[in-house]
């Protein structure tokens, strides 16, 4: 029998389609649908990329307070060491165990407990311990030279009293968010600043 109306047959190419839709106008939607998901595929995977940027900045700000809490709690220096092992730079905490302050003799040796240490790269993908040459200081004094500011040592160490090593860890992504952490020496406060590279300045967040 043949199909009035020129209909197309049960279980053609149209079957399925709501009435008055056309094959065409479905396949330019899926094409529309497509060209928004590329579109906002960069979009998205920045935004992934500065969510990650903020935990890891926001982990490390976390070590830094617990190891100040161990060292109140404890009534020694407990630190976070940072060392710099093939070309990146990874953390630990330790705790002075002869009493005489955190030093790198004593890590060596063993005077001085540490746990394992970790890279930042490894907790949180395309997030590293680094800065760019130029970048302005918080504070606005000289721009940054180096990645992690804690002295000559490179431990940030807090001490019974609550005071610490004042100084500042730099974090960046591979998509550019900035951050730093930041320790107040005579409070040993820590604090996370994510730099706008628009209005090149920091704020805390």
């Amino acid at each position: 029998m043949s199909n009035s109306g020129g209909a197309t047959p049960a279980g053609g190419l149209g079957a399925g389609l709501p009435a008055g839709t056309s094959l065409i106008e479905v396949t330019v939607a899926l094409g529309i649908v497509a060209l928004a998901a590329a579109m906002s595929a960069p979009v998205l995977a920045g935004a992934a990329d500065a969510g990650r940027a903020r935990e890891a900045a926001q982990f490390l700000a976390s070590q830094c307070r617990a190891a100040r809490t161990e060292a109140v709690a404890r009534n020694t220096t407990a630190s976070l060491v940072f060392d710099w092992i093939n070309s990146r730079w990874r953390f630990r905490r330790c705790v002075d165990g002869n009493g005489n302050g955190m030093r790198r003799a004593d890590i060596t040796s063993g005077r001085d407990i540490c746990l394992a240490s970790a890279e930042v790269g490894e907790l949180f993908a395309g997030v590293r311990i680094d800065v760019p040459s130029g970048l302005p200081d918080p504070d606005g004094g000289a721009a940054t030279s180096g990645a992690v500011r804690f002295g000559s040592s490179d431990i940030a160490s807090f001490s019974p009293g609550g005071t610490a090593t004042a100084g500042t860890v730099y974090l960046r992504s591979d998509g550019g968010a900035q951050y730093a952490i930041r320790v107040a020496g005579s409070t040993g406060r820590t604090r996370v600043l994510r730099y706008d590279a628009a209005s090149r300045s920091w704020s805390e967040i």
